[in-house]
C-alpha cells in the first residue's frame, strides 16, 4: 500500500467540502436574480434549473467529500499501521491454526531459527564439510547415506485424475410448459454435474496433509498413507525454492507427480538440494537462496 504524505492529499475532500456552501450561494443567487423577471419561458426554466442545482449540487459535493476523505484515510500512515496490525493478527491466528491441525510452527521465531539453520548449513557445505548426521532407528538408510534433518511440513502432490459422473434423463408428461421446464431443469443439472466433474478432474494440488519429512544427503523420505516414499535429488527435473513463502516445489519430470512442501525448514533443505545438484558455485549464486548465501561466513 502506497502511503501519501503532505497537506496536498487532503485537497480531494477539502475542495468538494468548500464547494457545498459555495454551490448553494451561487445557484441560489442565480435563481433569485432570475425570479423577479421570470415571465418568459426561458427565465422560468432558468429558475427551475437553478433551484434544482441548489438542492442537488450540495449532495453531489457531499458524496465527493466523503469518498475523498475515505481515500485520503486509506492512503494515510495511520490506516497503513491499522492494516498491518490486522494482518499480523490474522497471520498469528493462521499460524496457531496450522499448529493445532498438526502442522509446523510458522511464527517469527520458527522462521528465524530455520534461517539460522539454513545459514549454518550453507557455511558448512561451502567449506566442503559434511552436515551433522542423526540417528533414526526406524529408517533403513542406504549404505553411506546420512540423515541430517527431520521436521513437520504440509505435503501436496500435483496431478489430474479421471472422474465419472452420471447424466439424468428426463421423462415428463403434462402441458407443453411443464415438459419444457422439465427439459431445461434436466439440462441445467447435467451441465452442473459435467462442470463439477471437470473441476475435479483438472490437474491441481491434491493429497494435502501434514507429514514428517526426513532429510538425508540423497533424498527426502516422507511417510504417506502407511508407506515411506522416497524423493531422490538426482531424479529432479526442476526445483523451485521460495523461502519467503516457505514452500519448496520439486518437479520429477515423467518419473512421478510434482511435490510441494510448506514449512520454514525448507530453507535448509533448499540449501542442501542446491549444493547436491549445482555444487558450491550454485550454492553461492542461486537466486532462490541468495539471502542465505550472502549471510554465510566461510572463513
Amino acid at each position: 500500500m502506497t502511503v501519501e504524505r503532505g497537506l496536498g492529499r487532503h485537497l480531494r475532500w477539502i475542495v468538494p467540502l468548500l464547494l457545498i456552501p459555495l454551490s448553494i450561494v451561487i445557484f441560489g443567487m442565480i435563481a433569485l436574480m432570475a425570479l423577479p423577471s421570470s415571465d418568459g419561458p426561458g427565465l422560468a426554466w432558468l429558475v427551475v434549473v437553478a433551484g434544482l442545482c441548489t438542492a442537488v449540487a450540495p449532495i453531489v459535493f457531499m458524496i465527493l467529500t466523503i469518498t475523498g476523505a475515505q481515500k485520503t484515510y486509506r492512503m494515510s500512515a495511520l490506516y497503513g499501521r491499522k492494516v498491518q496490525k490486522r494482518n499480523e493478527i490474522q497471520a498469528r491466528r493462521m499460524e496457531q491454526q496450522i499448529v493445532a491441525e498438526g502442522g509446523p510452527r510458522c511464527d517469527f521465531e520458527a522462521r528465524t531459527i530455520a534461517r539460522v539453520q539454513a545459514t549454518h548449513w550453507c557455511e558448512t557445505l561451502l567449506r566442503g564439510e559434511a552436515l551433522s548426521a542423526s540417528e533414526n532407528f526406524n529408517i533403513n538408510l542406504e549404505p553411506g547415506e546420512s540423515l541430517v534433518d527431520q521436521y513437520r511440513a504440509k505435503y501436496a502432490r500435483f496431478y489430474g485424475q479421471d472422474v465419472t459422473y452420471r447424466t439424468a434423463g428426463t421423462i415428463a408428461m403434462g402441458s407443453p410448459l411443464f415438459v419444457i421446464g422439465a427439459m431445461i431443469g434436466s439440462s441445467v443439472g447435467n451441465a452442473n454435474a459435467r462442470a463439477q466433474a471437470q473441476r475435479q478432474a483438472a490437474a491441481q494440488w491434491r493429497e494435502i496433509q501434514y507429514v514428517d519429512v526426513l532429510v538425508t544427503d540423497r533424498r527426502l523420505i516422507i511417510p504417506v498413507g502407511g508407506r515411506m516414499l522416497s524423493f531422490y535429488y538426482n531424479a529432479l527435473a526442476a526445483f523451485y525454492p521460495d523461502l519467503d513463502a516457505m514452500t519448496l516445489t520439486l518437479d520429477f519430470g515423467d518419473n512421478t507427480e510434482p511435490l510441494q512442501l510448506f514449512s520454514p525448514n525448507i530453507a535448509a533443505t533448499s540449501v542442501l538440494i542446491v549444493r547436491q545438484l549445482k555444487g558450491a558455485d550454485g550454492l553461492r549464486n542461486h537466486p532462490a537462496i541468495k539471502s542465505i548465501s550472502d549471510r554465510a561466513v566461510t572463513a
